[in-house]
């Protein structure tokens, strides 16, 4: 009902605005020949009153004479004049007439007019949204980035807020923010305790920001993870990692042995463990790339091997961000070998091709120039190392 008041009301404004100038009235067309003849002879009439007037002073004329003529002239105007007011009251009654009837015919028109496009074009019946549902709406148009500063602003004003840390931590980690989803993970178990995913997160969060390498806070948090929650494998192969960067070669080779042991044959990761027992002990998973040197051998050995389907397969059933942090951890696994032990040309080809392919190119040349440092005495090495250089665009 208030929306037909509404409407009424509008085409009442509408009617007003468009009829107004025709209620008001025209002045007289200034082109008008009968106008411009009957306004010459008033002042020709005029005129003549003065001079009579400027005679009788000056003697020309007698006075019973001017009286005549004045009178005449009087006469005349008048007549003049009575024909000009009832032209003009006729044109007044015309335009007055025509007014109303086109203040008449607007008056019913537009609104008839208007009702019709509404009818044709407008959706009369369609019934109107709850206000629960607009508000609905217009939240859920929300851009993300607008609902984390929501989110921020807060707990900015609430920092003791645990399940608002809790909320935005994994939005932040997969953002990219990895410092603050650290952060957020942290207040989160402070706040409202530690859980499985907190640790996790929190451990992920701290690896990420460290570019692969597993700094002390993460291994206390993957501890305490086992503690918790000592059926996941995930912080026991994090932890094996962390100990093979640490050098220590034999025990991560044992924490791999025993992850292979205890896991499926479906399991996502058990490729993975098993290249990376392989790479630490040759003996378990074969003869080594480089202890066949002949020309065929060592040829095939400047290209790092390529994985198997089923290899695919286990890191692309991991997390995206597992199967980054995972293969990161493999690389500077690697590299931390190496450093303990650089007679293995093999494994400085697979280093130097791995930081390669990771978009690593600083880090490619380095391992390029420690390889030769510590290859000096493998002629056969040294040769493989060149060739990959100059495959890759690394120099001679």
């Amino acid at each position: 009902m208030i929306f037909w008041i509404l409407v009424a009301g509008l085409v009442a404004v509408v009617t007003l605005a468009v009829t107004r100038p025709l209620l008001r009235a025209a002045p007289q067309a200034a082109e008008d020949p009968d106008a411009i003849t009957a306004a010459a002879d008033i002042a020709v009439y005029k005129d003549q009153l003065k001079e009579v007037a400027a005679d009788e002073a000056s003697g020309t004329l007698a006075s019973g004479e001017a009286e005549s003529a004045r009178s005449e002239i009087a006469r005349r105007l008048l007549r003049t004049t009575a024909a000009r007011s009832r032209a003009d009251e006729s044109g007044h009654r015309g335009r007055a007439s025509f007014a109303a009837y086109a203040s008449v015919l607007t008056s019913i028109a537009l609104p008839i007019a208007s009702l019709a496009l509404y009818l044709a074009y407008g959706a009369p019946g369609l019934p109107g949204d709850p206000l629960s549902a607009r508000i609905t709406q217009s939240s859920g148009s929300e851009k993300p980035n607008d609902l984390v500063a929501k989110v921020e602003e807060r707990l900015r004003e609430h920092p003791e807020d645990g399940k608002g840390w809790s909320v935005i931590a994994p939005v932040y980690y997969a953002m990219g923010r990895y410092a603050d989803a650290a952060n957020a993970y942290a207040n989160a178990m402070r706040f409202v305790g530690e859980t499985p995913d907190r640790l996790q997160g929190f451990a992920n969060a701290r690896i990420r920001i460290e570019n692969g390498v597993i700094p002390g806070d993460a291994r206390k948090a993957l501890e305490r993870l086992l503690v918790i929650a000592p059926e996941k494998k995930e912080p026991r192969i994090w932890l094996a990692l962390a100990k093979e960067q640490d050098g220590k070669l034999s025990e991560a080779a044992a924490d791999y042995r025993k992850l292979i042991d205890e896991a499926p044959t479906d399991a996502p990761w058990r490729k993975m463990l098993e290249a990376r027992l392989a790479s630490l002990t040759p003996d378990a998973g074969g003869k080594p790339a480089s202890a066949d040197t002949s020309p065929k051998n060592a040829a095939e050995a400047t290209v790092a091997p390529q994985p198997s389907a089923s290899d695919t397969s286990a890191v692309m059933a991991m997390k995206p961000e597992q199967r980054q942090a995972f293969i990161t951890q493999m690389v500077d696994g690697l590299a931390t070998r190496l450093k303990a032990d650089g007679s293995d040309a093999a494994g400085w080809l697979k280093l130097i091709r791995a930081y390669q392919v990771l978009g690593r190119r600083d880090d490619a040349v380095k391992a390029l120039s420690d390889a030769r440092t510590n290859l000096k005495g493998d002629q056969v090495g040294l040769a493989r190392i060149d060739d990959l250089a100059r495959e890759l665009g690394l120099g001679g």
